[in-house]
């Protein structure tokens, strides 16, 4: 097992080494590195089974030495070492990549080892996830891919029959209703299939979050649906939204869903308004209607896939729209709530978490 160690302490340097090196059953090689930059560049240039890093270094202060850890740039078991007033902000690099994390001050053998190969274990284990969502996603991809293909190829059979047909004699009323029926159809799974993808590939999306501006999503948003939309609808949005951490597609898709939906299950001008407030670490975003609105005590089945109200059958639908609205929430570790009444619209507000100061 071949360890690199950085370290600017030289008692606690040689106290690891003499640790590894009493390993028993193991051929251990251990090098170190005093400062991060130095231990960056040889991580870069030789193979190392696992790195043991020092939050306080030199050359970077606890924070820098976190945020280089959180990155995962260099693809190698991480073990954080730490001393024991630091021991809570190691916890929370176990969420972002490291796999373990262990105190100088109670350092023993038996304790150094087993992080170390439950290290290297874990690290092997996550690889062998990550390239199973990359297969996964391939394949929703191509799935996705060779639907769509049939499909339009079944509209452009169905035009082209409609069209040469029309020239040879005319359609009656039925006739022209089998044709709208096509065109609908198709239509339908089409959206199907794009809603699909959509909600498998939740599973293996970039759980890489950045600070984003809300406003400029909302925006984003809007002019999408106006683009795809014949309908006209007001959508009202204070300019003073905050920021948020999270991947930026998929916090459009969310607002998409719950916007389009505000647009389609509603029998007058649909009227959108958003509001937020915040709280200590998050956001929380309503989005209230004037739709139709639905018996609150179906609330726990809407979130389901395929599950749909009973007075929203008559509008067309994937039925996965507010499912992939609640995993996103929950991909992000936020949750989404919903108040509604009987045909007096309803408010959905989704908490997500609030951006930290870069």
């Amino acid at each position: 097992m071949k360890v690199l160690i950085i370290e600017d302490n030289s008692d606690h340097l040689q106290l690891i080494e003499d640790m590894l090196y009493a390993m028993p059953e193991s051929n251990v090689e251990v090098s170190s590195e005093i400062t991060l930059s130095s231990g960056i560049e040889k991580l870069m240039l030789e193979h190392f089974d696992v790195c043991l890093c020092d939050l306080q270094l030199p050359d970077s202060s606890i924070e820098k030495t976190i945020e280089w850890l959180s990155t995962g740039s260099i693809s190698i078991p991480m073990i954080a070492l730490t001393s024991l007033n630091s021991v809570d902000v190691a916890k929370e690099l176990l969420g972002k990549g490291v796999q373990d994390y262990v105190s100088k001050e109670e350092l023993s053998p038996e304790l150094l080892v087993r992080a170390c190969r439950y290290a290297i274990e874990r690290w092997k284990h996550q690889q062998q996830i990550n390239e199973h969502q990359k297969d996964m996603q391939a394949f929703c991809s191509s799935l996705s891919h060779d639907f769509n293909g049939h499909i339009a190829r079944i509209i452009s059979v169905s035009g082209a029959i409609k069209s040469n047909f029309g020239k040879r004699f005319p359609f009656t009323e039925k006739d022209n209703k089998w044709f709208e029926f096509l065109d609908t159809s198709t239509t339908s799974i089409h959206n199907l299939v794009s809603s699909l993808q959509q909600y498998l590939s939740l599973d293996y999306a970039d759980r890489t979050f950045n600070p984003i501006p809300l406003l400029q999503i909302i925006k984003a948003t809007e002019s999408s649906i106006l683009a795809s939309t014949h309908k006209n609808f007001t959508l009202t949005y204070p300019d003073d939204l905050p920021m948020v951490s999270g991947n930026a597609a998929l916090l459009q898709l969310m607002l998409q869903n719950l916007v389009s939906n505000a647009i389609k299950f509603c029998e007058s001008a649909p009227l959108i308004i958003i509001s937020y407030s915040e709280s200590e670490g998050s956001v929380s975003v309503a989005i209230k209607d004037n739709g139709i609105g639905f018996n609150i005590s179906k609330s726990d089945i809407m979130f389901k896939p395929f599950n749909r109200l009973d007075n929203g059958s008559k509008f067309e639908g994937s039925g996965l729209g507010l499912s992939i609205v609640h995993r996103i929430a929950e991909h992000h570790e936020g949750s989404i709530k919903v108040e509604s009444e009987l045909g007096k619209g309803s408010i959905f507000t989704v908490t997500l978490p609030k951006a930290t100061e870069r």
